[in-house]
C-alpha cells in the first residue's frame, strides 16, 4: 500500500505584510539564495517557502519579485509546476495485488477523508493561534506607541520647562544688571559723601583760619559750618537708604535664585519620573514579546503533536487494511473449497450375486 497525503494547506495570503514579516521573507529568500544556486531549483524553494511557511499564494510576479533571476517565464513554468506536483501529492492511491478495485478506491477514499480532516482540524487550530497571536503583537504594538507618545509628551515638557529655566536666566541677568547699576549708584552716593566730608574738612579749616582773621564773621561761618554738616548728614540719610534699598533688592534676588532652583528641581525629578515610567513600558513590552514567543512555540508542538496523531491514524488503518485483506483471501479460499466439495462426484457400490 503507498499513501502520498498532501502536506497542510496553507492559511491565505495576507493583503498588506507588515515591515517584519517583509523582513523575515526577504531574509529567507536571501539564504535559500546561497543554498540554491540553480535558478529553477531557487524558484522552486522560494514557491514552497511562501505556500507552506508564510501561507502565501505564490504568483509568477510575486516569485521574480523576489529573486530577480532569469526571464519571467521561468518562475511561470516553476509555478505550473509546483501546482502539478501539489496535486499529485494531494491524491492516495493503494497498491495490493488481489485487492478488488472496489475496495481498493473505497480504502483510499477513506485514507485521502481522514488525511483531509486531520489537516482541516490542524489547519483551524493554526488559524485561531495565528490570529490571537496577530492580535497580542497589535496590542504590544498599541502599548509601545503609547509608550512613545507619553515619552515624546514629557520631551516636550522638558523643553517647556527648560524654556521657561531660560527665560528665568535671562530675568536673573537683567536683575544682576540693575543690581549692579545699584551698586554702581551707591559708589556714586559713596563718593558723593566722601565729596562732602572733604568739604566739611575743608569748611573746618577754613574755620578756623578765619577765627583768628575774622573774629566778627565767627557766628556767620559757624551757620555755614552747621549747614553744610546738615547737608552732610542728609546725604548720609540718603546713602544709607539707598545702602538698605540695595540689600533689599539683594535679598529679593537671592530668594528669586532660590525659587528657581526648587523649580528647577522638581522639573528634574518630573523628567526622572517619566524616565523610569519609561523603562517601565520598554520592559512590559519585553516581557509580552517573549510570552507570545513561547505561546508560537507551543502551538508548533501541538502542531507535531497533531502530526505524530496522524501518523498513529495512518498505521491504525494500514493494521485494518491488512486484517480485511486477509479476511477476503480467507473468504476467497472458503468458498474454493465449497465449490470444489459441490463438484466432487459421489462413488457407489453396487452388490452382484456370486455363482451358485
Amino acid at each position: 500500500m503507498t499513501a502520498s497525503p498532501a502536506s497542510t494547506p496553507p492559511m491565505p495570503s495576507e493583503a498588506a505584510p507588515d515591515a517584519a514579516r517583509e523582513a523575515t521573507l526577504a531574509a529567507d529568500v536571501a539564504h535559500l539564495r546561497a543554498q540554491f544556486p540553480e535558478t529553477r531549483a531557487l524558484y522552486r524553494e522560494v514557491c514552497a517557502l511562501l505556500f507552506f511557511r508564510y501561507g502565501i499564494t505564490p504568483t509568477a510576479n510575486k516569485l521574480y519579485g523576489l529573486v530577480r533571476k532569469g526571464s519571467m517565464g521561468t518562475p511561470t513554468e516553476v509555478l505550473a509546476q509546483f501546482w502539478a506536483d501539489l496535486r499529485g501529492k494531494m491524491r492516495v492511491t493503494i497498491d495490493q495485488p488481489g485487492l478488488p478495485e472496489a475496495l481498493k478506491a473505497i480504502a483510499a477514499d477513506a485514507v485521502q477523508s481522514i488525511w483531509q480532516a486531520a489537516n482541516e482540524a490542524a489547519t483551524g487550530e493554526l488559524a485561531a493561534l495565528r490570529a490571537e497571536a496577530r492580535l497580542q503583537a497589535s496590542e504590544a504594538q498599541a502599548q509601545r506607541d503609547q509608550a512613545r507618545a507619553a515619552v515624546v509628551v514629557a520631551e516636550q515638557a522638558t523643553a517647556a520647562v527648560q524654556a521657561g529655566l531660560d527665560a528665568a536666566q535671562r530675568a536673573r541677568a537683567a536683575l544682576q544688571g540693575e543690581l549692579e547699576a545699584e551698586r554702581q549708584a551707591h559708589a556714586a552716593a559713596r563718593a558723593r559723601q566722601e565729596e562732602g566730608v572733604r568739604q566739611a574738612e575743608a569748611l573746618e579749616r577754613q574755620l578756623q583760619e578765619l577765627r583768628t582773621q575774622f573774629s566778627t564773621e565767627l557766628e556767620r561761618t559757624r551757620e555755614q559750618v552747621a549747614v553744610a554738616q546738615e547737608r552732610a548728614e542728609a546725604t548720609e540719610r540718603r546713602a544709607l537708604r539707598e545702602i538698605d534699598q540695595e540689600r533689599t533688592l539683594r535679598q529679593k534676588a537671592e530668594q528669586a535664585a532660590a525659587d528657581l532652583r526648587a523649580e528647577l528641581a522638581a522639573v528634574q525629578a518630573r523628567a526622572q519620573d517619566a524616565a523610569v515610567a519609561g523603562a517601565e513600558a520598554r520592559a512590559r513590552l519585553q516581557a509580552e514579546r517573549d510570552t507570545l514567543r513561547r505561546q508560537l512555540a507551543e502551538t508548533e508542538q501541538a502542531l507535531g503533536r497533531g502530526q505524530a496523531a496522524q501518523d498513529g491514524l495512518r498505521v491504525e488503518l494500514e493494521a485494518a487494511l491488512r486484517r480485511a485483506e486477509r479476511a477476503q483471501a480467507e473468504a476467497t479460499a472458503s468458498r474454493r473449497l465449497a465449490t470444489t466439495r459441490r463438484r466432487a462426484p459421489v462413488t457407489r457400490t453396487k452388490f452382484k450375486p456370486g455363482p451358485a
